[in-house]
C-alpha cells in the first residue's frame, strides 16, 4: 500500500526555477539538464536533483563572496612612478624627396595639441577567464596617474601645448609615468586660442597646424604655407614610443614630427604637386581650409589626412 504524501513531501517535489546568466559562472554548468546554458536560461529541477542544484548554487555563491572579500580588502599594487621631462625634439624634421620628385624643406612647423598619454602593454591583452568573472563582481583598481582604460595608459602629461619644432628645443613639462615597457603615445589635436599665448595676429590663431617651406623641382622653387584645422577632439593614437622605463631612467622624452615615415619611407607631402597649385606662376602657394579652388581643396584634404596619422609622429627618449 502506497504511503500518502504529506504537504511537506509535495512541497519538496514542487518544481523550482532558477535563472542563471552564463557569464557569471566560473566553472562548467553543474545543473543536471544536458543542454548548455544560454545567456539567461530557465532550468527546472525536481526532487533529488534540487539538492544537487542548491549545493552548486551555494558553492558559486561562496566562491563569489570570497572573491569579493579578497579583492575588496587587498590594496591595489602600486607600480613605481617616474617623472621625466617632455620636450619638442626637432630631429625628425628633415628635408625630404617626395614621390612626385619635389625636394621639400620646412621653415615653419607648429602644431597645437593637448593631453599627451603614454601607453604600455597591459593586462587587458591577456585577461584570464577568472579575471573576467572577478571584474563582474569588483572592478579592478589601477595604479595612478589617472584612471587608465584597460590598464594600457600608464603615463601622462596633461595640458595644452604648442609644438614648435623649428624655434629651438622647448620643454613642455614633466610627465608622470609608471615603470614598464612602453610602446606608443597619444594626444589630441586642438586649435590655438589666446589662452594658449598665441597672438591674435598670429597665423596659427584658430587653427591646429602651420607648416611652411619650399618645394623645389627641376630648378624651380615654390614657397608654400599650409594651415590645417583638425576636427574638434580629433585624437592621434599610437605614435611609436619604444622605451623600457626604469626607476633609474634619466632620459627625457622628445615629441617629434617626422617629415618622412621611418618605417615605409612615405613623406608628409607625397601626392602634392606644388607647381600645379601655382596657377599664377608667382612661386607662392597657400593651402588652407578656406580655399575653394578644386586642386587646392584636394591638396588640403590629402595633407590633413596624412598629417593626422601616427606615421608622422613619435616619441623618442634621449639623454638630457
Amino acid at each position: 500500500m502506497r504511503a500518502m504524501r504529506t504537504k511537506r513531501d509535495v512541497s519538496v517535489l514542487r518544481t523550482y526555477e532558477f535563472v542563471l546568466p552564463r557569464r557569471i559562472m566560473p566553472f562548467p554548468p553543474l545543473l543536471t539538464h544536458p543542454r548548455r546554458l544560454g545567456p539567461a536560461t530557465t532550468r527546472r529541477c525536481t526532487g533529488a536533483s534540487q539538492t544537487a542544484t542548491v549545493k552548486a548554487l551555494a558553492t558559486a555563491a561562496v566562491f563569489g563572496v570570497t572573491l569579493c572579500i579578497v579583492q575588496a580588502c587587498a590594496e591595489p599594487e602600486e607600480a613605481p612612478r617616474v617623472r621625466r621631462p617632455v620636450w619638442v625634439d626637432p630631429s625628425g624634421v628633415t628635408a625630404v624627396n617626395t614621390d612626385l620628385g619635389y625636394r621639400v624643406e620646412l621653415t615653419t612647423a607648429r602644431v597645437m595639441v593637448s593631453d599627451l598619454a603614454f601607453t604600455i602593454a597591459g593586462e587587458a591583452h591577456s585577461a584570464s577567464i577568472l579575471r573576467q568573472v572577478s571584474d563582474l563582481i569588483v572592478p579592478r583598481a589601477y595604479a595612478h596617474p589617472g584612471h587608465f582604460q584597460g590598464g594600457d595608459v600608464t603615463g601622462e602629461l596633461r595640458g595644452r601645448f604648442e609644438l614648435d619644432w623649428l624655434d629651438g628645443s622647448t620643454t613642455l613639462g614633466t610627465a608622470t609615468l609608471l615603470v614598464g615597457s612602453y610602446q606608443s603615445a597619444n594626444f589630441t589635436f586642438v586649435r590655438a586660442t589666446e589662452a594658449d599665448g598665441v597672438a591674435a595676429a598670429d597665423p596659427l590663431m584658430g587653427h591646429t597646424a602651420l607648416l611652411s617651406g619650399t618645394a623645389t623641382k627641376d630648378a624651380a622653387t615654390v614657397e608654400f604655407s599650409v594651415i590645417i584645422d583638425s576636427p574638434e577632439g580629433r585624437q592621434l593614437i599610437g605614435a611609436p614610443f619604444d622605451f623600457e622605463l626604469k626607476e633609474a631612467s634619466t632620459e627625457r622624452l622628445g615629441v617629434r614630427l617626422l617629415t618622412e615615415d621611418p618605417q615605409e619611407g612615405d613623406t608628409l607631402f607625397d601626392g602634392v604637386d606644388f607647381a600645379a597649385l601655382d596657377v599664377d606662376g608667382d612661386g607662392q602657394v597657400s593651402i588652407d581650409p578656406a580655399s575653394t579652388e578644386a586642386p587646392v581643396v584636394a591638396a588640403y584634404n590629402l595633407l590633413r589626412r596624412t598629417f593626422q596619422t601616427h606615421d608622422h609622429f613619435d616619441v623618442r627618449p634621449s639623454a638630457e
